[in-house]
């Protein structure tokens, strides 16, 4: 683990928790972004992983990002590079001088004053699994060790132990961690019990049938085993899908402000949803989003909203927060007024008129030409 000798590096199997509500832990300082093992925290070729944790000088509230980086379910899709990254992630976030989310100075961003803890991507499985896998059989071995469930989960209890007196936290991802923020939930319920409590999925996809294929969804939840880690019924029954995870806590976490971020043609999310079966590549992720928004989510929750975008673009959060708009409405102030407590509202074009899907590679109107191969945040 060369890369780390740039950075603070602490090794445990435990932080010291902190005596103030967020005093740094001890070894680290204010502004430093600080790295931390522990057991139970594995990537997927068996690698360590890592959290990390950046004080910001007298702040009461707390930020635990967690990372994506696309994901992978069988031989090929993980051995192509559909997951970024299945070896220890290397620190390449730069949390003092980023923009969107990651910046300290821009005024756009309501966060840029939390604390923060993070939580790399390194197993493919949107943080829902937990299952050790051997895609190679039978003439070879291909091992993938899909942990993201309990490494996710881990570093909240961490988080938890070293600031329990934090008065907002905010759960949020991008990407395939957008998908485990919201899977997460109810473990960030128990854990932070005291604090206020919101959860921002940036491009976080419901996936779901009738819009991918039950037979590859099937499919890629049991090589996951991620059912262990969906909520269950009343009968003891786990969501089907995400979209049941969402439906889920929208109705047992009234108490919980959660944030859906999302443009209606997501590159990124078209592809992994045709990898998926869908049967119509163009409208797959308009339809899943505006069907969740509806129905999982709720039109009129109150605590419950969405962001929507006119565009192909995937994750927004990176970006400078007053620069992206919908419907005249910058991300910042939306962020803002959901953690605020001020003018918060659903953002959907959708209902002022008719979305047109944009058709995959042709370049919408004001919309940057993406990179490739796919930038995954």
């Amino acid at each position: 683990m060369n890369f780390l000798a740039k950075w603070i590096f602490v090794a445990s199997l435990s932080a010291t928790v902190s005596l103030l509500a967020l005093e740094p832990p001890k070894g680290c300082d204010y502004d430093i972004q600080c790295v931390y093992e522990m057991e139970g925290l594995t990537c997927g070729d068996g690698s360590p992983s890592y959290y990390t944790v950046i004080p910001r000088r007298d702040s009461d509230n707390l930020l635990i990002f967690m990372f994506g980086g696309g994901a992978c379910w069988d031989a090929m899709t993980c051995s192509v590079g559909m997951a970024l990254n299945l070896s220890t992630p290397e620190l390449t976030q730069d949390w003092n001088n980023g923009e969107g989310v990651f910046s300290h100075v821009d005024p756009a961003n309501p966060l840029k004053d939390y604390t923060i803890v993070t939580i790399p991507y390194c197993t493919g499985d949107v943080f829902v699994g937990d299952s050790k896998m051997d895609y190679g059989k039978p003439f070879t071995t291909y091992e993938i060790n899909h942990k993201g469930y309990d490494n996710a989960l881990n570093t909240l209890k961490e988080a938890a132990r070293n600031f329990p007196s934090a008065k907002k936290v905010v759960l949020m991802g991008t990407s395939a961690g957008a998908i485990g923020a919201y899977t997460q939930m109810r473990n960030f319920d128990a854990l932070f019990p005291n604090a206020q409590k919101y959860v921002i999925s940036d491009a976080g996809t419901p996936f779901q049938t009738p819009y991918i294929s039950e037979e590859m969804y099937v499919r890629v939840l049991k090589n996951w085993n991620a059912y262990k880690g969906f909520p269950v019924d009343d009968n003891n029954r786990p969501a089907e899908n995400f979209g049941a995870v969402l439906d889920f806590n929208r109705k047992k976490f009234p108490h919980i402000k959660f944030g859906l971020i999302h443009s209606y043609s997501d590159y990124v999310m078209t592809g992994f949803a045709t990898g998926l079966g869908a049967p119509d590549y163009s409208t797959v992720i308009r339809d899943t989003i505006i069907y969740a928004a509806d129905h999982q989510i709720g039109a009129n929750t109150p605590y419950q909203k969405v962001f929507f975008t006119e565009s192909w673009g995937h994750t927004f959060t990176q970006y400078p927060l007053g620069s992206t708009k919908s419907l005249n409405v910058s991300l910042g102030d939306w962020i803002r007024g959901m953690i605020n407590d001020g003018p918060w509202e659903n953002i959907r074009p959708d209902l002022e008129g008719q979305v047109t899907p944009w058709m995959p590679f042709n370049q919408p109107p004001g919309i940057p030409k993406p990179n490739y191969p796919f930038t995954l945040y």
